[in-house]
């Protein structure tokens, strides 16, 4: 079979010359005499950040359907970059920086058209490549076939150059430009783990890659789609929805019933892309992946909303890629990112500007750290205290305070203890309550002690500690000053249900009604009837999709509406409508998905879908009413950043 295979392949030029589909097979995964539009259009870089006077390594399309006669973009690129007409190539050097955009790629034949999308930023200078990633991570080929070309997936700054180790098995390459990887093998080679590293003038990042070749095709296997429940709005080209699976090499993709009008399956490598036309209810579809030696088949839903439901829009990526990171708006509407990690707990800070949707660095931290938190104080100065340093169980008590006005950051007094992971609350007294965290050395597990920061002094004193230790917790401002913690990582792993309530006036702490669900990982959100809703979370053996409200005129916890996504390490922020915005997590992967909260119904609804998926990112209500979401651990460590609308 393999032969054969290979056979066909030499005379597949031949076919496409006599029926004139070029460009790969038909979309309906067979050849035909009659032209076929194109299908499954997709950019070889999706969302790339280029610099100011660096010229653009080409970024090729791919398209599974008929011959492409004709390629229009919008709207038009950015001066210095140019569209190849006939084959959607994006070439050139840009000549100036330019905000990120979504432009739309169409391309299309006699018998029809299909679109997607490539999200383009150019920046004064080359940042550093967020993270890089396959298509097929896990493959097994048989020899004598020529492989489809597995295709990097990379993020942030581009990648100018590849490079792998050990040697790729006998017969097939890497493109040190593009970093694709092509070829037929040779010879049986036992499964190894090969080093992908793509790299610019900044940094480098790796991926790991675990490709076998035997004697015989076997089937695909394990087969699941990046995001399993995207919402897509009308008229916004989607994000591209690549499959995952292990295995055999999957030579031919199908799909049913057909995707929604504007959607289309490349049949070479089961990406799915396109701009969505008409509102859709849930559906759900099934994909096939094949070889000659068989298939495997899975499921996802796809939802097409209207413009209104509420939408993502990218916003200019950040200067550095960071998790763990913290996000502070400031009196003037601006928003402070500080710390983080990327590969090592971050110094760096940088502003992000609402007016212009664009970020500009700013003065360095004096130290290093991630975990940390961060409080405006009343007088617009920002406090950032705690957190760790690189490696586990280097928890920091230094404190730092940010002043808008000179832009720099000076040191203050040092905490009593040292912690990240903590909570910090802004007291109605102007003084700010740290509680619980982790200390130093990762054997001690989650702490109780407590401590109060006064700005007039610059200076930490203890004040009661907590009942129960905890990390990872959420603590809230309730209307009355008292501040709730509740749930978080108790010493041992344990994600307890127990709720504290802490008094300014005594300094004391006393206990409250305990969850209904014992939630780590989890958050919290107080509504406008000053409730506080706790969603989603870790319970020590699964993600959560349950969701509680706590009444402080009652100290108890109900139960409300749940998620229609499990998810802990996410986001939750109350809206200048009411409702609250969940967004991104992890399940079994990070996740795209995002939901809003109605206080009035109690219920969910899907919104739409991030442009990337994350986890332990912020997020920022502005003051416009938008909601900034920025870095997170995806694709890498990221440095995007998007706005809900």
């Amino acid at each position: 079979m393999a032969n054969l295979r290979w056979l066909a392949t030499l005379l597949m030029p031949l076919a496409i010359a006599v029926t004139g589909c070029s460009n790969g097979d038909s979309s309906g995964g067979g050849n035909t005499n009659a032209l076929a539009p194109p299908a499954g259009l997709v950019e070889r870089d999706e969302s790339p950040i280029y610099a100011v006077g660096v010229p653009v390594v080409p970024e090729t399309a791919s398209n599974s359907g008929g011959a492409i006669t004709q390629c229009t973009v919008s709207p038009p690129l950015p001066p210095g970059l140019s569209l190849d007409p006939q084959n959607c190539t994006i070439s050139g050097t840009p000549a100036g920086s330019s905000h990120a955009t979504v432009y739309t790629v169409t391309a299309s034949n006699a018998a029809g058209s299909t679109t997607t999308r490539v999200e383009i930023e150019i920046k004064d200078a080359p940042i550093a490549p967020d993270g890089l990633d396959y298509l097929d991570r896990s493959v097994i080929y048989p020899t004598n076939a020529p492989i489809t070309p597995n295709t990097p997936i990379s993020t942030g700054g581009e990648i100018t150059q590849y490079s792998v180790s050990p040697a790729l098995p006998a017969g097939l390459a890497i493109d040190p430009q593009t970093g694709t990887i092509t070829g037929i093998p040779t010879t049986v080679t036992a499964a190894a783990v090969y080093t992908v590293t793509g790299a610019n003038s900044v940094d480098s990042v790796e991926a790991l890659l675990t490709i076998e070749v035997v004697a015989v095709a076997v089937p695909p296997a394990g087969l699941v789609y990046a995001d399993p429940l995207p919402e897509y709005i009308v008229g916004v080209p989607i994000t591209y929805n690549e499959p995952v699976y292990s295995g055999g090499e999957a030579t031919q993709f199908s799909v049913s019933p057909a995707l929604p009008a504007g959607l289309s399956l490349n049949t070479q490598t089961g990406v799915i892309s396109g701009t969505p036309t008409v509102e859709q209810a849930q559906t759900t579809f099934f994909v096939t992946a094949s070889n000659s030696a068989g298939s495997v088949t899975t499921q996802f839903t796809i939802t097409v909303a209207a413009p209104q439901v509420g939408e993502w829009l990218p916003a200019d990526a950040m200067n550095q890629g960071r998790a763990r990171h913290t996000a502070t708006r400031l009196p003037d509407g601006r928003v402070l990112v500080a710390g983080g990690n990327r590969k090592q707990a971050l110094s760096s800070s940088e502003l992000f500007d609402p007016s212009t949707n664009g970020w500009t660095r700013t003065d360095s931290l004096a130290r290093s750290r991630q975990a940390h938190s961060a409080t405006l104080l009343p007088d617009g100065r920002v406090l950032v205290a705690g957190g760790f340093g690189t490696g586990g169980g280097n928890a920091l008590n230094s404190a730092e305070l940010y002043d808008p006005a000179t832009g720099r950051w000076s040191q203050t007094g040092s905490m009593g203890q040292q912690r990240d992971s903590h909570t910090a609350t802004l007291l109605r007294d102007g003084r700010v309550l740290v509680a619980g965290g982790e200390g130093q050395g990762s054997s001690q597990g989650g702490l109780a002690s407590a401590e109060l920061y006064d700005p007039a002094t610059g200076t930490w004193t203890q004040t009661g500690s907590l009942a129960q230790a905890r990390e990872q917790h959420t603590a809230t401002l309730l209307p009355d000053g008292r501040v709730l913690i509740a749930g978080g990582e108790a010493p041992g792993g344990v994600a307890p249900a127990s709720a504290e309530l802490y008094d300014p006036a005594t300094g004391t702490w006393s206990p409250t009604g305990s969850m209904n669900q014992a939630r780590d990982a989890y958050a919290a959100a107080q509504l406008s009837d000053g409730r506080v809703l706790a969603v989603g979370g870790f319970d020590g053996t699964r993600a959560l999709a349950t969701a509680e409200l706590y009444d402080p005129a009652t100290g108890t916890w109900s139960t409300t509406g749940g998620l229609r996504q499990a998810r802990d390490f996410h986001t939750a922020t109350l809206m200048a409508s009411g409702r609250v915005l969940v967004a991104g997590g992890i399940e079994s992967s990070d996740l795209f998905a995002s939901e809003v909260y109605d206080p009035t119904t109690g219920s969910w609804s899907q919104v739409g879908s991030l442009e990337q998926m994350r986890e332990r990112h912020t997020a920022t209500l502005l003051a416009d009413g938008r909601v900034l979401v920025a870095g997170g651990t995806g694709r890498g460590i990221l440095s995007y950043t998007e706005l809900f609308h």
